[in-house]
């Protein structure tokens, strides 16, 4: 058996238009910043200097039970990145959409396994004892004994059960099982309740994945429901004319939308959870979420003292620009996500009189990229987009230099969609294919294709190349627009037209799963893309690259659009990886799927960032101080382990 190993002790606006407004906003900001609290005094010792003095009181008073029997019976100890923190403070954070639950899974997730602090493996978390069988097959998770639900009632196998059959397996809240859960037949695994604290999750065919989705924050926190809580809005347990009274009386047309609203970490106050914090007021759109510490929190520092260190979290919901100028102000104390790039040099200059450090992380996600789509609904382009050369020749003319000078000062890094050199799919000179400006050549191969100008454009089969480019308009990284409009400049060159179409979330969504869209405008993953391998493999309507196929492929060729046969061969290759025995030949699997799409060239890549700006409050210690990814797989700025962040003064 394989063992899950111990915790390591490590473990927009334009820049342009930010300086215009920078002297008067960042002073009408000052003037209504948050007042900070000051910190309770160090307890000399005792029973109380194991927990926020906070809590402390809630026992005395008789509100909460002592933490001896709050905690589990072996927490689970967190290695200090900077040494033990003291109690109290609250860590002050902002965001652009007041949907997104970003700061739950970077602050609040829980797992039963999780990253070690490198994020190359896993380690035990709300399990104690974890192993998989050689074969990749079979699971087993023993958890802690003695767990309770931030609400005090006990956390065990059968909450577990409740969210792996009521929830994933009830076609009326999940559909189809999703790729993170599935089995081979595309159905929910075999789930076994061994005793109080043991679970066996047995797969038919090996899953090599399951192990990185588990570690996964996004992935692992939809995984604990309160069945003491949920039960009361789920069909299979409630009392189906209160249920359908309370369904009526909350506003929604059917259980199934009661359910999954009263089961949303981000927007539900009254929600248990098994995180660091507890939701205690939603944002809403423009207004400010709070999280408070929760009492029955499972890990502790080696001290055995009960974290987290910090009492609350405030997040903000504000607009880019004003985000960015509160983080130029230092009233954001721990950002990185949603923090705009193109304001470095503000949050550099501002740093030391507002009290805070910029640290440069490592982007993800963040290369921006022209994806054709390559199941396109009309088969005249689908055809011309399948072309490999016609591909070449619309990256061979687009100058990114110039696109990389004017949007980046010349700091981007140019380089095609694909996994880098320091993951284990990247490839030697992975990321180089088609990328220097050569327009002769783009000329000369779309030359050979037959596509003859018409006049200012060139045709193909009669039909002016035309298109439009979709997409979600951004100044958070790399500003789109800005950088579109310089290819739509590089295009027009070589006689290929394209209109520009930003759009809301919303259209975006509904334009890629209908197949509605000529090309996509998006930033893109090059590493961990099998966590969400649709980026790389059109497994499913939601695909940016080929969503005829992805339906094609999720139907089983019921529907959709027939794949050509290097995107048969691909999905063949995925289906490999996935099913892989042993890490050599899931790894083996990745790196021919990274070869395919370097030879192919099917996501047409512009740059990334050289770095992710983060804003650290100063009196802020037990954030890591190496680079890591601020990597949505990783939980963001929840790779430094923020349950051990304290303010030092």
């Amino acid at each position: 058996m394989i063992t899950g190993t111990a915790p390591s002790p490590l473990a927009g606006q334009t820049r342009r238009g930010f300086l215009g407004t920078a002297g008067i906003a960042l002073g009408a900001l000052a003037a209504g910043c948050t007042q900070r609290e000051s910190l309770p005094p160090a307890d000399g010792g005792g029973a109380a200097a194991l927990e926020s003095p906070v809590l402390a009181e809630q026992v005395k008073a008789g509100k909460l039970p002592a933490l001896a029997e709050r905690l589990p019976k072996v927490p689970q100890v967190v290695q200090l990145v900077a040494g033990e923190g003291q109690y109290g403070g609250t860590l002050h954070r902002a965001q652009t959409e007041p949907t997104d639950n970003a700061s739950i899974t970077a602050f609040a997730s829980a797992g039963l396994i999780e990253w070690n602090f490198e994020a190359t493996g896993p380690q035990p978390s709300l399990a104690e004892e974890y192993t998989r069988s050689e074969d990749n097959k079979v699971f087993t998770f023993v958890l802690r004994e003695g767990l309770k639900w931030s609400d005090g009632e006990p956390f065990g196998i059968d909450d577990l059960l409740f969210a792996f059959e009521d929830w994933l397996g009830n076609s009326t809240l999940i559909p189809a099982v999703p790729v993170w859960f599935a089995d081979a037949d595309l159905k929910l695994p075999k789930i076994t309740k061994q005793d109080e604290r043991t679970l066996v999750i047995t797969f038919s065919q090996s899953f090599a994945l399951f192990e990185k989705y588990l570690c996964h924050p996004g992935v692992s926190i939809q995984l604990l429901k309160p069945k003491h809580y949920l039960q009361k809005f789920h069909a299979k347990y409630a009392k189906q004319g209160e249920l359908e009274a309370a369904t009526k009386k909350a506003g929604f047309d059917s259980w199934d939308q009661y359910f999954v609203d009263r089961a949303d970490l981000w927007s539900n106050p009254d929600l248990p959870v098994l995180g660091a914090y507890k939701l205690t007021s939603a944002a809403g759109s423009g207004g400010t979420a709070s999280l408070e510490r929760n009492p029955y929190y499972h890990k502790t520092d080696p001290a055995g003292r009960q974290l987290p260190y910090i009492d609350k979290l405030q997040v903000q919901v504000l607009d880019q620009a004003a985000l960015d100028l509160r983080a130029s102000n230092g009233d954001l104390d721990f950002q990185g996500h949603f923090l705009g790039y193109n304001t470095t040099q503000v949050y550099l200059q501002n740093a030391e009189s507002k009290g805070f450090r910029v640290l440069r992380w490592k982007p993800t996600a963040s290369l921006l990229a022209l994806a054709p789509n390559l199941s396109h609904a009309d088969p005249v382009w689908r055809e011309l987009f399948a072309s490999k050369d016609f591909r070449f020749a619309l990256s061979h003319a687009i100058d990114r230099d110039e696109i990389n000078q004017a949007l980046l000062g010349g700091l981007g890094i140019i380089r095609q969609p694909v996994s880098t050199d320091g993951s284990p799919y990247g490839i030697e000179g992975g990321g180089t294919t088609a990328l220097e400006y050569d327009k002769d050549k783009a000329e000369q191969l779309l030359d050979g294709l037959g596509l003859k100008r018409d006049g200012e454009l060139r045709s193909y089969q009669g039909k002016k190349l035309e298109f439009t480019l979709t997409y979600l308009d951004s100044n958070f990284e790399i500003p789109r627009a800005d950088a579109f409009n310089l290819v739509r400049k590089h295009w027009a060159a070589i006689g290929v037209k394209i209109n520009l179409r930003p759009v809301d979330d919303t259209l975006y969504a509904q334009l890629r799963m209908s197949n509605d869209f000529d090309i996509d405008g998006t930033t893109t993953p090059e590493d961990d893309w099998d966590l969400e391998p649709v980026w790389f493999i059109p497994i499913s309507p939601n695909s940016h690259t080929a969503p005829g196929y992805g339906v094609w492929y999720s139907t089983g060729g019921k529907d959709g659009i027939e794949p050509t046969q290097e995107f048969k061969q691909l999905f063949s290759t995925w289906e490999r990886l996935r099913a892989a025995e042993s890490d050599e030949d899931r790894i083996a699997a990745g790196k021919a799927i990274t070869q395919q799409h370097h030879d192919n060239l099917y996501v047409i890549g512009l740059m990334n960032l050289p770095f992710k700006p983060v804003i650290v409050n100063s009196s802020i210690k037990g954030v890591r101080e190496d680079e890591p990814k601020l990597s949505f797989y990783y939980g963001r700025e929840g790779i430094t382990k923020p349950e051990q962040l304290s303010f030092t003064d």
